[in-house]
Order: C-alpha cells, then sequence, then structure tokens
C-alpha cells in the first residue's frame, strides 16, 4: 500500500516539474518583450525582428502601433511586439572616442 502512494507523489512531482520547466522559460520571455515594450520612446533607434534599422517616430500601444523611419522619406508601420530591441550605435558607446 505505501509503495503505490510513494508513486503517485513521484508522478506528481513529475508533472509539476515538467509544467514548471515547460511554462516557466515561456512566461519569463513574455516579461521581458513586455519591460523592452514598455522602454520604448519616440526617438529610439531599434531593430525589428525582420531586420530593420530605423527610429522609431510614432508609438501608440492603444492601438497597437508604431512607424519607424528607414531613411528619409520611408517609414514602415509595424506592430510595437515586432521590434526586437533597441540599437545602440557605435559612435554612441561609451569609450569609443577617437
Amino acid at each position: 500500500m505505501l509503495g503505490e502512494g510513494g508513486d503517485l507523489t513521484f508522478w506528481i512531482v513529475i508533472i509539476i516539474g515538467m509544467a514548471v520547466f515547460l511554462f516557466l522559460p515561456q512566461w519569463m520571455a513574455r516579461r521581458r518583450q513586455k519591460q523592452r515594450e514598455a522602454n520604448l520612446k519616440v526617438g529610439d533607434h531599434v531593430v525589428t525582428i525582420g531586420g530593420f534599422i530605423g527610429e522609431i517616430t510614432y508609438l501608440d500601444f492603444e492601438s497597437n502601433t508604431a512607424r519607424i523611419k528607414l531613411a528619409e522619406g520611408v517609414e514602415l508601420s509595424i506592430l510595437p511586439g515586432a521590434i526586437s530591441g533597441q540599437r545602440i550605435e557605435a559612435g554612441s558607446a561609451t569609450g569609443g572616442g577617437a
């Protein structure tokens, strides 16, 4: 009888462990993405998930819309979630003076 109860406990621990390993990384990635989006502002230089590099010219989280300027006269409307992160220019990094 004790062996069966131990088996049940073992399987419950295994299932809980699998759930943690499956869902925790997704939850943390979603949380990091929301933090990145919250830190965005107009004027930031960003990289999109498609590899476009540009400057944010418009950002509205309520309508889920952002615009980035790729070049003079070229703007692209995208979803804020498609911005993978801010791009730090090589010249603006500290310690890189000539």
